[in-house]
């Protein structure tokens, strides 16, 4: 199936296929759209979690079951060769595997085992370079099925899957984010202290006069408490009684009654899971090793509190992973050269899973045109600036389609899907961190928020609208 193929399938929920959906443009559909919601998980490719689809009988460019199909992508490490496989939904607790710059490389550009594909046969040897070294190397080769997936094969049934959506760079979570939020980065790489000064979404929309928030799950500090710039609007707007208006930066716990409440909510909402990799005290954020199951939870619980709504006829929510974690996907990259802070990528990063839930796209639909993290910047356009463009660098990513086509005019007012699905057992996620050793580059960098805002606001650390943010900051000392 090819990957640049740009338009739209329906199925009912039987799993018949439909005639083949003209593009439309989305323009009325985004003009009954009031709210956007921007839900950005960590590090799962396509196939380890949506891939299983097409195995279903679902229409849509994942993996299949013809043996000699699955032996050309077979990785090769050490004289074994590692094969796709299902993963049990037992199966949680992944050692995390490597995914910045250097190792995707690896991964992108080693051929598979047998003269099978020429570039995606590097993702076994380069889990093998993991420090430690995992037990099982066969974990990257794996997939999930609904069992392990309850929400996602509800949202697969009852709305748009996106299945070449693309991380914008080959590389790790903070210049794939920069992507998202900016449209262009200023680093390739992760780094371990704050991030370097760059506009964001945040200011595009405040020139736009779009209204925005971010609501920030459990923890403590959202991403982009790592720019400098954002910090004391985060510290001072997350101190703020829970009970009240709130600022731009809110809890999570206060979403429902916001967004039941109404006269509070703003345009464009970004909705943050906790973070992995804060470390943070009950992620739900899909980054391994915490498991799949608290981010079903997770989704499941915006998902019920946006669909029991009236508003619910008036919103878009789009749920994406920042890139793909170092799990195996069958698609290569997309041909797009992106020059970041002097370094030259010559493609996208890998497939990442992709949903468009709304009443105005297709019930079991798969939109194929090919996308990016961008992408998501465009649609803002398309929508607070007439049809105008984000920027200039968004705007040159001209070999991606345009998110605002999945959208469809055709609508039936009435009530959401209702979500009635066993959710995953009680899973296991990592324990707390009790001594950070050998903190990965995001956790050093959330801990160089957590050491300032210690320092320029010790009242904080006893402050009930924080939690437990002294034994976060704590979590740290003697760090290096």
């Amino acid at each position: 199936m090819s990957r640049s193929r740009s338009f739209l399938r329906g199925a009912n929920l039987a799993g018949d296929m439909v005639a083949v959906m003209p593009l439309y443009g989305g323009s009325m559909s985004m003009d009954n759209i009031k709210t956007i919601i921007i839900v950005m998980m960590e590090n799962r490719s396509f196939d380890h979690v949506l891939g299983y689809l097409s195995l279903d009988g679902k229409d849509v460019n994942g993996l299949s079951a013809d043996p000699a199909w699955q032996q050309n992508f077979a990785n090769l490490y050490d004289d074994r060769t590692y094969a796709i496989h299902a993963l049990s939904p037992a199966t949680q607790l992944i050692p995390d595997p490597p995914h910045d710059r250097t190792p995707i490389s690896i991964q992108i550009n080693t051929p598979c085992a047998s003269g099978g594909c020429p570039e995606l046969g590097g993702f076994v040897a380069s889990y093998a370079a993991r420090h430690p070294a995992p037990a099982d190397l066969s974990m990257v080769m794996g997939y999930y099925t609904a069992d392990a997936l309850p929400v996602y094969d509800f949202f697969a049934n009852h709305f748009t899957i996106c299945d070449s959506w693309f991380a914008p760079l080959p590389t790790g979570t903070q210049a794939n984010r920069l992507m998202a939020m900016s449209g262009e980065s200023a680093i390739s790489d992760n780094v371990s202290g704050f991030l370097p000064q760059q506009s964001l979404v945040y200011d595009w929309l405040t020139a736009h006069a779009t209204s925005w928030c971010v609501y920030q799950s459990g923890g403590f500090f959202p991403f982009f408490s790592l720019m400098p710039k954002w910090l004391p609007e985060i510290v001072t707007s997350l101190a703020l009684p829970l009970d009240g208006i709130g600022g731009r930066f809110r809890r999570y716990s206060r979403f429902k009654a916001d967004w039941t409440n109404g006269s509070n909510m703003p345009q464009v909402i970004f909705i943050e899971p906790e973070y992995t990799d804060g470390p943070h005290r009950t992620p739900n954020d899909d980054h391994s090793p915490t498991g799949v199951a608290p981010g079903q939870a997770f989704l499941a619980d915006i998902y019920q509190t946006i669909s029991t709504s009236e508003r619910w006829n008036e919103t878009l929510m789009i749920v994406t992973y920042d890139e793909h974690g170092g799990f195996f996907d069958h698609v290569s990259p997309l041909d797009i050269p992106t020059d970041v802070a002097g370094y030259r990528f010559q493609t996208t990063g890998l497939r990442v899973p992709a949903f468009l839930i709304s009443p105005y796209v297709t019930p079991g639909g798969v939109f194929s045109g090919d996308l990016d993290h961008t992408s998501i910047l465009q649609l803002l356009a398309d929508k607070f600036n007439a049809g105008g463009t984000y920027s200039a660098p968004v705007s040159a990513r001209t070999q991606l389609s345009k998110l605002s086509s999945a959208l469809s005019e055709m609508k039936t007012p009435g009530p959401a899907p209702r979500l009635n699905v066993p959710m995953p057992g009680n899973s296991p996620v990592p324990s707390p961190v009790s001594q950070p050793v050998g903190l990965s580059a995001c956790a050093q960098a959330f801990r160089s928020v957590a050491l300032k805002v210690q320092q320029d606001h010790p009242e904080l650390l006893s402050s009930p609208n924080w939690g437990d943010l002294a034994g976060f900051v704590a979590t740290y000392k003697g760090a290096s």
